[in-house]
């Protein structure tokens, strides 16, 4: 594949100027709009606009602070009105296309490149924990540019992959709120039929990290490491993330230790400090797995008792639920004593069963293709982007496939 190489500033504008008056109300994207390594964005909302960077459809927003580019936060935007300008977080970094040189998804792609994503890391400057990239070494960044059709094609390919992840991830959304919505109305069918969470100790856990000792004892024997080791040390915001980006995981001496918060998969994850009620459930990893801190879980043999109490604590009457037991004006949180005398409808197990937890089961389904893809698009990207796929082989492999 013939390429030429270029400097990123020849072919992009970087934080390009647009008229967006202060006091304007607008649509904006905060930081927290991106999800790591994925291309869309979900969320925004309307605000008066008194700063920030400005952007519209067909420009690539990269985090350029710690530990949001390191984790994965690079979005495409693509869901403005036409012309519309919108604003976001200072701590983007804007990229958008020069008409004709590169197209505006192939500069996405480079831009989630390893490539890129190492020289953005080593031009970090600052203070520990609040270090970001330098718009100068993103203008300089040299990589190599393909012709327009070449360009296409692979925007092509890896446009494909990306549309079935955006696909999965909305069907999941309507799964689990119509999962929500079912667990509600039953449960509100049962309203007579309550009991604590407490009441429930003959079959289910609620335990968490500080469960298995003092904090000295913690400290002595549980070592946390930021590669890969014996177990994964399953946070708040790894979950939040859905396992992508910056993973912690702990020794093998450090996980017999806390034999008090091993997880296995369908456990509920409550956050109980700090992002006081973010919910999720562990995925079934085929590795180990604790719980991190700051965080308890419910965890029991009966797996259709979590599944319904996952459903609930994520709807609004069991995040109700939660907010009567948080307090705290500098940090909120809430411990497991208060948690455990929540009292909540109970629904029949065979319910549960027969239609909430197939929703859950094809959830899992979905996610476990997700994770496929990403996998796929990320093996694909660093070879098309250097020409070591040939494409013209590719296409016709793809041709012969349908």
């Amino acid at each position: 594949m013939e390429t030429k190489t270029v400097r990123l500033g020849d072919v992009a504008n970087v934080n390009p100027r647009l008229p967006l008056t202060k006091g304007t109300v607008a649509r904006k994207i905060p930081m927290e709009a991106l999800t790591a390594h994925q291309r869309h964005i979900d969320s925004f909302f309307y605000e008066k606009y008194s700063g920030g960077v400005k952007f519209q459809n067909g420009d690539t927003l990269v985090a350029r602070i710690t530990p949001s580019l390191e984790n994965g936060k690079t979005s495409y935007v693509d869901l403005l009105d036409k012309d519309e300008i919108a604003f976001g977080s200072t701590e983007f970094i804007v990229l958008r296309a020069k008409n004709k040189l590169i197209l505006p998804k192939f500069l996405y792609y480079i831009s989630i490149s390893d490539d890129f994503r190492q020289m953005a890391i080593q031009s970090m400057t600052g203070t520990s924990g609040r270090q970001r990239v330098q718009s100068e070494s993103v203008i300089n960044y040299e990589f190599s540019l393909p012709d327009i059709e070449k360009q296409t094609a692979i925007v092509d390919l890896l446009d494909a992959i990306d549309q079935k992840l955006k696909i999965n991830q909305q069907i999941n959304k309507n799964l689990l709120k119509l999962g929500m919505n079912i667990a509600i109305r039953t449960s509100n069918i049962n309203k007579n039929t309550t009991c604590r969470i407490s009441d429930m100790k003959d079959f289910l856990t609620v335990s968490d990290h500080v469960a298995n000792g003092s904090f000295k004892t913690l400290k002595d024997n549980v070592t946390i490491v930021d590669k890969p080791d014996y177990s994964l040390f399953l946070r708040n915001t790894d979950l939040k993330r859905n396992l992508m980006g910056d993973k912690r995981w702990i020794t093998k001496h450090s996980y017999d230790f806390l034999k008090k918060s091993h997880l296995y998969g369908g456990e509920v994850i409550i956050s109980n400090v700090g992002d006081v009620g973010s919910v999720h459930r562990v995925p079934y990893l085929d590795e180990h797995m604790v719980a991190g801190n700051n965080v308890i879980f419910i965890q029991s043999a009966d797996s259709w008792i979590t599944d319904y109490l996952y459903l609930y604590f994520l709807s609004n009457i069991g995040q109700h639920a939660l907010s009567t037991i948080t307090s705290g004006s500098a940090q909120q949180k809430f411990n497991k004593t208060d948690f455990r005398a929540i009292e909540l409808p109970i629904i029949p197990k065979n319910f549960v069963k027969k239609n909430l937890t197939p929703i859950l089961k094809k959830i899992d389904s979905n996610r476990v293709e997700e994770d496929c893809l990403i996998t796929l698009r990320d093996l694909l990207l660093p070879r098309l982007l250097s020409g070591e796929i040939d494409l013209s082989i590719l296409e016709e492999v793809l041709k012969n496939a349908k």
